[in-house]
């Protein structure tokens, strides 16, 4: 008898051409039903909608391609049926009040523009650049269209704006001319780039006299005559300010409730596409128990104070459960991060770099302390050719729009919008930033960690508390001790730790049967892969030295006992050598450390 093998759909992860998904069998979550919002009789036009990169924005922008242009209309049922869309708007199509049914589907030309390639290292190179994007954009158009006449001169494409609006002009005259519906994808990617690269460039391209600006002034203008609706995607609002005031028409809805799910995968969405993209009898795990691994790592993004739930980042999902179908067993969702998303840590920096060095304090010192951060509410333009540094509202608008923060929905209200890490990814890319800018790396080059004890598997590890003591009154100042904090604790020993040769992770992600997640500060493996590998687990207390009485190292340590001994029975120790450790620090100094045993 022939094994069972489960018929599965294929993984569009890294892809994104809607249109062949069905053709291609691909899994796919149906976000269709946002077209009802995008239609809605209040909703604006001309929409800007921004999320984090790796999110799905560029499906979306295919989907509505594919939606909207006559072109695909003897392909719509095959690629809509049985889409939320197609079950309220075609099957069952409302009526208006004059009786007639109202038909938006395939009733537009679609002029499509993806601007996520342009590049260039200096004003020339971009406009060239760019020039090829809306080239790119209108040869598409083009191969839709082939009765559609457009002979720009050598003049008219030597700008941006000059090419769109011989397009458009020609449009006009186009004999099979409909409402015309503009896409543009990533608008913002090459100017977030720059802006990292080269300030003074970013600050040319994207100021008054700009070729940006007038690129689309020209779209605006268009809109009086042939361009019914435009619909935009970016990442940030930083170069917002520069659209806007050429195209000052536009809003920014990346805030509304409506869109909140528009990118990104939803709970529910996952329940239905783990089954169809990974054999769980296979690998023996139900998609309940994949979906609450994965929660802490994806999951927690919010883009509505409004919003009734979070999203997951598609593509560290996609990513994820692509390598568990290709490796055939369960694996942590942790260690498989999707490698697209490497550069976001040098991206927090980057951020760092173009703020006041008080203010980055500030930010880091809130990180430690594990609080919110709040504001009066996001920059939706944020123009940084009137100021040289973010202020504190665009630096966490910026974190927000970037991923890196999320609308802490529990505590946001009328008065202040509350931000918070989504998840544990991000939040050690946030440990990583903070470690380069508040320790001058050459500080943890001695003395080193003596990690003997743990190395020889030993009980009794005081050779290594002490050499913690001694690592840390070394680089610990006064005043850096003023502001310490566990947290702040835990990131200066898993610093120097990964120094060592050992592997430490922190804030390690544990499943507790009956707890559900629990988060345990320290995690040393030793002698990875050996008869003798072991794993350390460690849960640090933190208090000021002039607090350190008797009672109050007591109350601590238990404290830290009962919840390192919990940590020690989850599921990712089991038939695992583990030593569990209780730590207090007072100030600099390890004043307690004992091993628990359950």
């Amino acid at each position: 008898m022939s094994e069972h093998k489960a018929k599965l759909l294929n993984n569009p992860y890294g892809q994104f051409a809607y249109e062949n998904f069905r053709a291609s069998r691909k899994a796919f979550a149906d976000k269709s039903s946002v077209i009802e919002d995008l239609e809605d009789g209040n909703m604006t036009p001309f929409p800007v909608l921004l999320r984090p990169r790796r999110f799905g924005k560029s499906t979306f922008v295919h989907m509505l391609k594919c939606y909207y242009d006559v072109s695909y209309k003897d392909r719509f049922e095959a690629i809509f049926a049985n889409t939320a869309i197609y079950k309220t708007r075609i099957a069952k199509p409302p009526r208006s009040e004059e009786n007639e049914e109202i038909e938006w589907h395939s009733n537009y030309h679609v002029l499509a523009f993806d601007f996520s390639g342009i590049s260039g290292k200096d004003s020339d190179t971009l406009v060239d650049s760019f020039i090829v994007a809306v080239n790119t954009g209108i040869i598409d158009f083009m191969a839709r269209y082939p009765d559609f006449v457009f002979n720009p001169s050598e003049t008219e494409k030597k700008t941006p704006s000059g090419f769109i609006k011989s397009f458009i002009n020609a449009y006009k005259l186009y004999p099979g001319k409909k409402n015309l519906y503009l896409m543009i994808d990533e608008y913002d990617n090459f100017a977030n780039n720059l802006l990292s690269e080269d300030l003074e460039l970013f600050k040319a391209i994207t100021g008054t006299g700009g070729f940006i600006k007038d690129f689309y002034a020209a779209i605006k203008e268009g809109t009086g005559t042939c361009i019914a609706k435009t619909f935009i995607t970016g990442v940030s609002s930083v170069s917002l300010d520069s659209l806007a005031s050429g195209f000052n028409i536009t809003l920014n809805v990346t805030s509304f409730a409506c869109f909140n799910e528009y990118a990104g995968f939803t709970e529910a969405e996952l329940a239905e596409l783990i089954p169809q993209l990974v054999d769980t009898d296979k690998i023996g795990i139900s998609s309940d128990e994949i979906i609450a691994r994965m929660k802490p790592v994806y999951d927690g993004y919010c883009f509505s104070p409004e919003a009734e739930s979070t999203v997951y980042n598609s593509s560290m999902c996609l990513y994820y459960l692509n390598t568990m179908r290709r490796i055939g067993r369960y694996l942590p969702p942790e260690k498989y991060l999707d490698p697209a998303s490497d550069h976001d840590g040098s991206k927090l920096q980057q951020l760092f770099n173009i703020s006041d060095k008080r203010l980055c304090d500030e930010i880091t010192e809130i990180y430690l302390n594990n609080e919110l951060f709040f504001l009066d509410k996001l920059a939706e333009n944020i123009n940084l050719n009137k100021d040289s540094q973010y202020n504190r509202t665009q630096l966490l608008s910026m974190m927000y729009y970037l991923g890196y923060l999320t609308i802490a929905r529990e505590a946001s209200d009328d008065s202040a919008i509350a931000l918070k890490i989504p998840n544990l990814y991000m939040s050690r890319l946030f440990a990583q930033c903070v470690a380069n800018l508040r320790f001058n790396q050459s500080a943890f080059t001695d003395p080193a960690l003596d990690i003997t004890a743990l190395v020889k598997n030993n009980d009794d590890i005081s050779s290594f508390t002490d050499s913690c003591t001694e690592f840390l009154s070394g680089i610990l100042t006064n005043q850096v001790l003023t502001h310490m904090t566990e947290m702040a604790l835990n990131l200066t020993l898993y610093t120097k730790l990964n120094s060592t040769g050992v592997i430490a992770e922190m804030q390690k992600s544990l499943r507790i049967t009956g707890e559900g997640e629990k988060y345990a500060d320290l995690v040393i493996t030793v002698n990875k892969g050996k008869a003798n590998e072991c794993i350390y687990l460690i849960e640090l207390k933190y208090t000021a030295k002039n607090d350190a009485k008797e009672s109050r190292i007591r109350s601590l340590a238990k404290e830290a006992s009962n919840q390192v001994l919990e940590y020690s029975t989850a599921m990712e120790f089991r038939n695992k050598l583990v030593k569990s450790y209780a730590m207090v620090f007072a100030g600099p100094e390890c004043v307690y450390c004992q091993q628990q045993n359950g």
